[in-house]
């Protein structure tokens, strides 16, 4: 029987709460020997009122990764939503997976629910902290840190605050509720709680992050924690657990998300779950509170530990400058990527592949002339597997994008695990990393800095060769005809298809008009190539003077011409193409010359949204002056 394979969207996966909630999903696979694949980008979304905005090209980099899903490869498929950089992506993921019949499930997302949604439910949760605080602590000096003001969580966590004390006819003071924007502020409120209404019973946290900065502040100052303050936190990360005193919180139900994978399997089996699923979060009795003594061992634990993220802190640093010199003398892109080897066994990954987009890979040192005015690229069709680690494939070896890997992975004797996370520079998508790991929780901040770096290093290797390549070029090559004094077709490449990239973006309509000499053959044999030459230049010179100055001209062969134009909607483009047979006529009747100067006209019309490609439009309006020419033929 063909083993199932779900997937995972993910953003911020190597911070805590997403890697957990992926570990409980990849545990419960593991149990009922399914595959799991993980789909992540690592750029986690500015919080609500934070002032923080990412650029475009960070975003469409990050969220590219989606586009790599082969949905054919899945049987089910997991989002956790509430992460996504950019939730305008959910809905088109949710259509895809529908296509194919996949069925999808949205973990803690309430502004973007699918078939299928698993809410990790908060509230009741700071109900539960705070009525432990006053029925088993018999506390009624509580003050209240919460994150951003108008953040959800914030606003639910502090409701549930003044319920509590409201239902115990303790009075809700404002000058005991401030906000710690969930960092290091959470210190800065503390001091002024002290300086406003004294020493409190407890101090409740809506993180566990701001917790920890309020105890520090605490302890900085000589206060003793839970002797003088009791301090809770909410959320349940690993560092509440390691701190001392240990965190009292509340602890998101990570190990249930697995529930994800049942509600998949009884969609398999024929079943019809609940839209909405309910799982809520658990009451993490700890030292903070005094609900458990303190150890002193414990106490030098956590100090142990410190010092030893510390040493590995510096180790990675050096590891990372290190790897940052070798790219900079990196002569090709084998040497390039070389040195991630010993990233991937500083991450301790079973196997680890870099997979770059193949028109770049392939091309590199040579100009895309396709894409030289700068658009975005996204992914390529096919990708060159550029390491070896931890297996045999080959640097150099190309396989199909919808393959995910060079290798048939997904069907050996064990489920297996593998995540995928994005390359990109500016507005190039370079490729992705894949790998094995040897734990599924979180690799942390370490593993962030180290792909960013492999992104921002192989995108200035990839620009820079690009660039020498143009440097040599246009040595050689000019952009001008020197005979008419119009774009050549290097020139078309620069000039006409930037025009056509702003004309999309102003919602412009775009013209492609082609023009030919008639009879210039003729001219030639019976008058010498002086006058044939002669009647290249005053036809280039009458299209020039006929058309608007937005436009771009271009002799693109030896009596063939192309003018390129955006505008509006309703164009007298006829007018321009008698005005340049005007023109001719004026000069053929002043010259004196035996011979005539006509031109055979076709164009063609597109609005920007419905744009293919410039060539596509220039084979139409080429078409169309042939048939002009047939007829002028047919006339004679």
């Amino acid at each position: 029987m063909k083993r199932k394979t779900i997937g995972v969207c993910v953003t911020g996966y190597d911070w805590e709460y997403e890697t957990r909630i992926v570990d409980g999903i990849y545990h419960k696979c593991q149990e009922n020997g399914i595959n799991v694949l993980v789909f992540a980008s690592l750029m986690r979304k500015p919080e609500l009122n934070h002032g923080e905005v990412l650029p475009n090209t960070i975003i469409r980099g990050e969220t590219e990764i989606f586009h790599l899903i082969n949905y054919d490869l899945l049987d089910g498929l997991i989002l956790i939503g509430d992460s996504f950089l950019d939730p305008s992506i959910i809905p088109k993921i949710a259509k895809m997976a529908r296509l194919h019949n996949v069925p999808i499930v949205n973990v803690n997302d309430t502004n973007h629910e699918v078939e299928l949604n698993i809410h990790l439910s908060d509230k009741t949760a700071m109900e539960s902290i705070m009525q432990h605080l006053v029925e088993e602590h018999g506390f009624t000096k509580i003050d209240f840190i919460g994150g951003f003001p108008g953040n959800l969580q914030t606003e639910e966590r502090l409701k549930a605050y003044k319920k509590v004390l409201t239902e115990h006819h303790i009075p809700v003071k404002e000058s005991r509720i401030g906000y710690g924007r969930f960092w290091k502020e959470a210190a800065d409120c503390t001091e002024t709680f002290l300086k406003t209404d004294g020493i409190p019973d407890a101090i409740v946290c809506a993180s566990d992050t701001m917790a920890i900065f309020c105890m520090d502040y605490l302890k900085e100052h000589g206060y003793c924690i839970p002797e003088d303050v009791v301090v809770t936190g909410f959320d349940g990360i690993q560092d509440g657990l390691r701190y001392t005193p240990t965190l009292t919180t509340i602890r998101h139900a990570f190990s249930e998300s697995g529930k994800t994978v049942e509600l998949i399997e009884s969609v398999w089996n024929g079943e019809t779950p609940p839209h909405i699923t309910y799982i809520n979060s658990v009451l993490e009795k700890r030292q903070s509170c005094g609900c458990i003594p303190i150890n002193d061992e414990e106490s030098n634990n956590y100090y142990e530990d410190t010092y030893s993220t510390q040493h590995i802190f510096l180790g990675f640093n050096n590891y990372i400058f290190q790897m940052n010199t070798k790219f900079a003398s990196a002569r090709n892109s084998e040497e390039l990527y070389l040195d991630t080897r010993h990233g991937a066994e500083i991450f301790h990954f079973k196997k680890f592949y870099v997979c770059i987009c193949s028109n770049l890979e392939k091309n590199s040192g040579k100009i895309d002339k396709d894409n030289i005015h700068g658009s975005y690229t996204g992914i390529a069709p096919q990708m060159v597997s550029m390491v070896q680690y931890g297996h045999n494939v080959k640097i150099g070896t190309i396989f199909p994008t919808e393959q995910l890997l060079p290798v048939d992975f997904l069907h050996g004797e064990k489920p297996v695990f593998y995540g995928f996370f994005p390359l990109y520079f500016q507005n190039q998508f370079l490729g992705y990393l894949a790998y094995e790991p040897t734990k599924t929780h979180g690799i942390g901040d370490f593993f962030a800095t180290w792909v960013m770096s492999i992104s921002n290093n192989a995108g200035s290797f990839y620009m820079k060769h690009e660039l020498e390549n143009i440097v040599d070029e246009l040595e050689n090559l000019y952009m001008q005809d020197p005979l008419t004094g119009l774009y050549n077709r290097r020139g078309m490449l620069w000039f006409g298809y930037n025009l056509a990239d702003r004309a999309q973006q102003n919602g412009d309509w775009i013209t492609v008009v082609c023009a030919d000499l008639d009879g210039l053959k003729p001219i030639n044999d019976k008058y010498g190539h002086e006058s044939g030459d002669n009647a290249i230049k005053q036809a280039a010179s009458a299209i020039r003077s006929a058309m608007p100055e937005n436009s771009i001209c271009i002799r693109t062969g030896g009596d063939e011409y192309c003018i390129i134009l955006s505008h509006k909607e309703e164009h007298d483009i006829d007018g321009y193409i008698a005005k340049i047979d005007t023109l001719l006529q004026n000069y053929n009747r002043e010259s004196g010359l035996p011979y005539q100067i006509n031109c055979s006209y076709g164009f063609y019309s597109v609005s920007s949204e419905n744009l293919t490609s410039i060539d596509a439009m220039m084979k139409k309006a080429d078409e169309r002056m042939y048939q002009v020419k047939i007829r002028k033929h047919t006339n004679r």
